[in-house]
């Protein structure tokens, strides 16, 4: 029996290395497409003498590829994979119509015609039937089929994982209609995940008969590394936290993602907070239910939402057993920040006027008395100071730690509303925006309806924080009555909503909109949303003869007002609140002069702001 406990977890702490002797399998292409072909055949006969024999001979061959596959090289994976997406993929309708027999052929074509000449003749099932059965894709067959038989579904998690390391090692030397095959055949399998049953949600104990689920956990632990057993223990099983796994029910002891949560009385913003040992008895009346840790323990799963799935099972399951609990939030790395700072530094030298913009007039004031530092160089100067990350020993210590909180704060905001990249192929929803935020992460918690409520500098001391971010963290909120709307909005328009508290870096003057919704907040009254869009050279952002669909607060950028005379408006300007307030038809269309930076209120939140405050 296993007992856990310290020994069990230096035995379990790192993966198994794989084993680097393997026996050569021969891999014939050609013979593998026949073989698929006659496994996935639609023979039906069910009450065939040599039914039992012909389902034994499919489910024999299945596993026989299952058991050659782990001893395949790179090259006859890609074979293998190239013979499933090009060789079984491409299938047309002609090809259809001539597999059916002659008969069942010509009653198809009867119908077919029947139908555009607006009749309605009966359905022939035995067509029906082999239409139906024509129309999913052979390799669709051949994975139902393989995910019929033992360690058929660890199988097909883990040929989604090397399809995805093939087109990344290989696409540049494959013709373009090979990575686009590719590339269907892994939306293929993403969606046969998506449809398949079997997958609970379940918190994970620390128990001696979970030992298989706890080394998952422990191994596959992506954002905080376990430091050592009381460590696990304490994330598992210690005072005020839990962790939820969801699993299928063919790897019942395997999670496939995991989550760990800390419920307690306040918005926690530093990580060392949460994973230091515990002190002082456990809190009974909790208030904030903090998610600072959800890992992926499968690359297949990749794009099926599971961990969206376990969040909001994880909130019913707390706000259920903590009525007490109100906030629910996340702690979370920013895991491409600081990469993303270096490029803002190297990738334009001369854009000087860029760089600038990092910096407040008392930044720059700053740095010229006490550091010496000219504006031209002070980018590059804070920089080259974070990485060298020695500041703490020196002179004005205190002095730079508020600049580098100052500036860093602004520039991660920015960063985290603003950035955006387009949407790998399949990722997308169907009349969707094709723009998503950079930051995986942020990008996951905002496509899942999440705010982004605080930013917390110094929150990560740890290797890995400084390295990712230099050790900025944030905090994203799940409001439940307004998830649904910031999650479509997001998806639809790529808007990101703020907490009123993050305004001021971005919109330093006071504005009684932001005073009201502030208020508003503060009061535990209608939440009211703030949003964040990006635009770009050329993109309007209101359209004349529209009714105004928001105030919006010009940060960055100029916008082109198209009236008689036209004129521009600059970085600091407001517009569409006489609009909204006089309820008329915009007069005008105003659109970006350049990359533009954008917060605005939404028309249905400006009337409760306006009839909180009579504005």
């Amino acid at each position: 029996m296993v007992v856990l406990g310290p020994e069990w977890f230096q035995q379990h702490r790192k993966l198994a290395p794989a084993s680097t002797t393997k026996t050569k399998m021969p891999f014939d292409r050609a013979a593998f497409v026949a073989e698929v072909e006659a496994a996935v055949a639609d023979t039906d006969q069910h009450h065939d003498a040599g039914f039992v024999w012909e389902y034994k001979r499919r489910r024999d061959f299945a596993a026989s590829v299952i058991a050659a596959y782990s001893a395949f090289t790179d090259e006859q994976k890609l074979d293998m994979l190239l013979a499933l997406a090009v060789d079984l993929g491409s299938q047309d309708m002609s090809l259809l119509v001539r597999s059916l027999p002659s008969l069942l052929r010509a009653h198809l074509v009867f119908q077919v015609l029947a139908a555009a000449l607006g009749f309605n003749p009966p359905t022939d099932l035995d067509t029906y039937k082999h239409v139906k059965h024509g129309l999913v894709p052979v390799p669709e067959h051949f994975c139902i089929l393989l995910g019929s038989v033992p360690n058929g579904y660890a199988f097909l998690l883990q040929l989604r994982s090397d399809l995805s390391l093939v087109l990344k090692k290989y696409h540049r030397i494959l013709p373009t209609h090979e990575v686009t095959a590719l590339m269907y055949l892994d939306i293929l399998l993403r969606d046969l995940f998506a449809t398949q049953s079997g997958v609970h949600f379940r918190s994970i104990d620390l128990t001696d008969e979970n030992a298989e689920t706890i080394a998952v956990v422990l191994q596959k632990e992506r954002v905080h590394r376990m430091r050592d057993w009381a460590d696990l223990a304490q994330r598992l099983a210690g005072p005020n936290r839990r962790c939820f796994g969801m699993f299928h029910s063919n790897l019942p002891h395997q999670p496939l993602v995991f989550l760990e949560t800390f419920v307690t009385t306040e918005l926690t913003g530093n990580i060392g907070a949460i994973l230091a040992p515990a002190t002082g008895p456990p809190v009974t009346q909790p208030t904030h239910a903090i998610f600072y840790s959800i890992s992926n323990t499968h690359l297949g799963l990749r794009g099926l939402n599971l961990g969206s799935h376990l969040l909001f099972l994880a909130i019913t399951r707390l706000a259920r057993e903590h009525p007490s609990v109100h906030t629910f939030a996340t702690l979370s790395p920013v895991p491409s920040f600081r990469a993303w700072v270096g490029h803002q530094v190297t990738a334009n030298p001369v854009a000087q006027n860029h760089q600038l913009a990092w910096f407040t007039s008392e930044n720059l004031q700053v740095l010229q008395e006490v550091f010496g530092v000219s504006a031209l160089a002070a980018s590059k100067w804070l920089r080259k100071t974070l990485d060298a990350n020695e500041w703490r020993t020196k002179p004005h210590a205190a002095l730079f730690e508020e600049l580098a909180r100052d500036v860093l704060t602004r520039l991660c905001l920015n960063y985290i509303l603003f950035e955006r990249e387009a949407c790998p192929v399949g990722e997308a929803d169907d009349a969707a925006s094709s723009l998503r935020i950079v930051d995986p992460v942020a990008n996951f918690h905002l496509r899942n309806g999440a705010q982004v409520e605080r930013l917390n500098f110094a929150a990560d001391d740890s290797d890995a924080g400084f390295q990712h971010a230099y050790g900025l963290m944030i905090n994203y909120k799940y409001s439940i009555q307004s998830v649904d709307d910031t999650s479509m909005s997001y998806k639809r328009n790529s808007t990101v909503a703020l907490a009123a508290s993050l305004v001021p870096i971005l919109w330093p003057a006071p504005h009684p909109i932001f005073a009201e919704i502030r208020a508003l907040a503060a009061a535990g009254g209608p939440s009211i949303l703030i949003l964040a869009k990006q635009y770009t050279k050329g993109q309007v952002i209101m359209s004349r003869g529209q009714l105004p669909h928001a105030v919006y607060f010009l940060c960055k950028g100029r916008v082109h007002v198209e009236t008689a005379p036209a004129c521009v408006l600059e970085q600091g300007s407001v517009f569409g609140e006489a609009e909204i307030r006089g309820r008329e038809p915009v007069r005008y269309t105003i659109r970006a002069l350049a990359l533009c930076h954008v917060l605005f209120v939404r028309a249905a939140d400006m009337a409760l702001v306006t009839k909180s405050a009579r504005l």
